[in-house]
C-alpha cells in the first residue's frame, strides 16, 4: 500500500503586548520626584534657620569668593584625608572620650554637676596645679594684664578660641564669648548649653576663683523675635546668663564674686549694623576693679555718702529747730 505524506499545519499566534502601566519606568520617575522634593525641603529648612549674614556667607562660599582657588566642588576628595573630612580639618563628629576631670588640660563633654572636688581649692579637680597664680585682688594695670594673659592661655587651649575676645577696659577685664556660623554656645532658641562651651567655663572657673575681684555676667541675644509674648529674648538672655554663672561656680568661682547677672536681650548688639548676626548672641563676663564694684553697689543700693549726708541733714535740722526765734507773749 502506498502511504501519502500528509502536510504539517502550524498555527502561529501573535502574542499580545502587555500594557505600559505594568512596567517599572514609573518607579524611576517617582524616585526622581521624591529626591527633588527632599532637596526642596532641605533648601527651605536651611533658609529658615540661617540668618541674613549666614545666607550671604553660604552664597559667597559656593561662588568661590571665600576661596582663592575658585568655586568649591563639594564632591572633590583631592584635599581630604578621609571620606568624611571637611577641608582637611576635624571630622564631622569628634570621638567622645569620658574624662574624670575638666579644665584646659582635659577637653571633652563635661557635666558641671559631676566636677570632682579635689583636695585643695579651687574646686576643679586640678588641686595644687593652679597654685602658681597669686590669689587676691587684681587692681593695677600690670596685675590685670597678667590676669588677662592667663585667661587667654586657657582660652587658646579650648575649642572656642575664635569665639572669644579678652580685652582690658577701664572697668577691669571683659571676657566676651559669642556665637558664629560654625559654633553656638547654646541650642538655638533655648538655654541648653553645648558641651564645648561648658568645658570652656569650667576651665575659666579655677583661674577666676583664685582672685577676689567681683564679676558681672550679662547675656545677649540677636534681634530675631519669638512668636509668642510669654517667653521673649529677655527671658532667654537671662536664663543663659544664669546658667553661665552656675557653671562658673561649679568650676571654682566663689558665690560672692558674682554681684550681678543681667539679661539684656538684643538691646546692645555687638554687630550694630547687623542686629540678627550670630555674633550678637553672646555671654559677657566683666571682672571688676574695686572702684567699679563700689560704683555698681552704690547704684543698686544706698551709697555710704548718702547715709552720711542723711545724718548731717538730720543734725542740721535739729540745730536749726533749736535756733528758732521764740515769741514771748505778754499777758
Amino acid at each position: 500500500m502506498i502511504q501519502k505524506n500528509e502536510p504539517v499545519i502550524i498555527n502561529r499566534r501573535k502574542r499580545s503586548k502587555r500594557g505600559g502601566g505594568h512596567g517599572g519606568a514609573w518607579k524611576v520617575a517617582f524616585a526622581d520626584f521624591t529626591l527633588a522634593m527632599m532637596a526642596l525641603f532641605m533648601v527651605l529648612w536651611i533658609m529658615q534657620i540661617a540668618d541674613e549674614s549666614e545666607r550671604t556667607m553660604i552664597v559667597q562660599y559656593l561662588r568661590g569668593e571665600m576661596n582663592e582657588t575658585g568655586p568649591i566642588n563639594p564632591f572633590s576628595m583631592n584635599d581630604a584625608s578621609s571620606m568624611i573630612d571637611l577641608e582637611g580639618s576635624m571630622a564631622v563628629q569628634q570621638a567622645v572620650i569620658p574624662t574624670q576631670g575638666t579644665g584646659a588640660e582635659k577637653a571633652g563633654p563635661a557635666a558641671y554637676n559631676n566636677v570632682p572636688v579635689g583636695e585643695s581649692e579651687p574646686n576643679a579637680g586640678l588641686g595644687p596645679e593652679l597654685n602658681a597664680m597669686v590669689p587676691g585682688q587684681y587692681e593695677t594695670q600690670a596685675q590685670l594684664t597678667m590676669l588677662a594673659r592667663e585667661l587667654n592661655r586657657v582660652v587658646q587651649s579650648s575649642e572656642m578660641a575664635d569665639n572669644i575676645a579678652i580685652t582690658l577696659v577701664p572697668q577691669g577685664i571683659r571676657i566676651l564669648i559669642h556665637d558664629n556660623i560654625d559654633q553656638f554656645m547654646f541650642t538655638r532658641g533655648s538655654a541648653k548649653i553645648q558641651p564645648y562651651f561648658e568645658d570652656l567655663l569650667l576651665a575659666l572657673g579655677p583661674v577666676l576663683g583664685q582672685i577676689t575681684n567681683a564679676m558681672v555676667i550679662s547675656g545677649h541675644t540677636d534681634s530675631t523675635p519669638y512668636a509668642g509674648t510669654v517667653f521673649t529674648n529677655w527671658e532667654l538672655s537671662s536664663k543663659r546668663a544664669l546658667l553661665a554663672r552656675r557653671v562658673l561656680e561649679y568650676g571654682g568661682v566663689k558665690r560672692q564674686q558674682v554681684i550681678q547677672v543681667t539679661g539684656m536681650a538684643d538691646q546692645v548688639p555687638y554687630v550694630s549694623d547687623e542686629p540678627a548676626a550670630a555674633a550678637n548672641r553672646r555671654i559677657e563676663v566683666l571682672i571688676l576693679t574695686s572702684s567699679t564694684e563700689q560704683l555698681i553697689r552704690d547704684m543698686v543700693g544706698v551709697p555710704a555718702e548718702v547715709l552720711d549726708a542723711g545724718v548731717d541733714v538730720q543734725e542740721a535740722k535739729q540745730q536749726a529747730k533749736a535756733n528758732q526765734p521764740r515769741v514771748r507773749y505778754q499777758q
